[in-house]
This record gives structure tokens, C-alpha cells and sequence, in this order.
């Protein structure tokens, strides 16, 4: 995987999540530094995919804990939320898929036009999930998420009262 096509997307991840935290969920974030993560050592409670396609394929990810991905459903919802339900998988695709779409029209002129999927959401224990490629490199979950590839993810953590989750992206170039 080539790491340079990510070199002047990390402004552009930040301001994409800026952007649908300051209009849609009423949150102070604070971005960090950006690093890169092989898939082998991601590990968390609840993961948010936006696949996409096109000159280039890849996955927008929202990583995060159970605790913050109620403070955001709170947040957006208006409402304090305090069970993840299915009204909390609903606002975090749904906040993966608003960021998704920021960054799409933001990396036009580096990764092409591109069409991107609904969102996945994938939160629990004990599940197991298999590429739809036929191959068996499987994603378990137990008490957190640990996906298993060789692959490597730009990720850029933020920060709201000292809770954090990852906005992550993962691209190839088709040939």
C-alpha cells in the first residue's frame, strides 16, 4: 500500500469531522496528531464503516468506545442516551456516512470521483464477521473490535472531555 497518497488528507479528515461536528452534533473536538495503524492492532467497542469506490476503493471508519458513541448519540439526539441501541448504531453510521460524504467532496481531485456505500455499523461481543470475498480472514469481537489484515489505516484520534475516537481511512488505487 502506497502510505504518500495519504500525505495532504489528514487536513482534509480533520476538517471533514470539524465540519459535521460543528453543524450537526453540538460537541467541542479537538483533533490530534495523525498516525498510522496496522489493522492488526485496531481495537475497539464500536466501528462505523463507509466503503467507496471508484479510480480508488477504500473504507471512511469511525472507531470508538461505547461511552463516547453515547455521548454523541446524546448529542446529536438532543436527548441523553444511556443504552447503545439501535438508535445509537443509527447515529453513528449516520455521523460515519455525513463525514464520509465531507471528505469525498474534499479528496475529488486526489482520489477521483467515487460512490460510497451505506454505512456498516459493527458493536458487541462474540461476532464474527468474513470478507465477502470468499476469504476467511475473520474480524472477532469480543468485548472490543480487532480486525486482522495487513493493511495499514491513516487514523486521526480526536478528543471531547477526555473521551477519544479515531476517524480512519484505508485506500488502494484500483488498477
Amino acid at each position: 500500500m502506497e502510505t504518500t497518497i495519504y500525505e495532504n488528507i489528514t487536513e482534509d479528515i480533520v476538517n471533514s469531522t470539524k465540519e459535521i461536528f460543528s453543524t450537526m452534533i453540538p460537541m467541542e473536538i479537538k483533533a490530534e496528531d495523525s498516525f498510522y495503524q496496522k489493522e492488526a492492532m485496531i481495537s475497539t467497542d464500536v466501528m462505523s464503516l463507509v466503503s467507496f469506490t471508484g479510480e480508488h476503493s477504500g473504507i471512511v471508519a469511525f472507531f470508538c468506545s461505547k461511552k463516547i458513541a453515547l455521548k454523541v448519540t446524546s448529542s446529536m439526539l438532543g436527548m441523553e442516551v444511556d443504552e447503545f441501541d439501535q438508535d445509537s448504531k443509527d447515529a453513528i453510521g449516520e455521523v460515519t456516512n455525513m463525514i464520509a460524504g465531507a471528505l469525498k467532496n474534499k479528496v475529488l481531485d486526489t482520489f477521483g470521483a467515487m460512490h460510497l456505500s451505506v454505512p456498516i455499523v459493527i458493536a458487541g461481543a462474540d461476532l464474527t464477521i468474513s470478507s465477502a470475498s470468499g476469504e476467511h480472514e475473520a474480524m472477532k469481537i469480543n468485548s472490543s473490535v480487532t480486525c486482522n489484515s495487513q493493511n495499514s489505516w491513516l487514523m486521526v484520534p480526536f478528543s471531547s472531555d477526555g473521551q477519544k475516537f479515531n476517524v480512519g481511512l484505508i485506500v488502494k488505487k484500483n488498477d
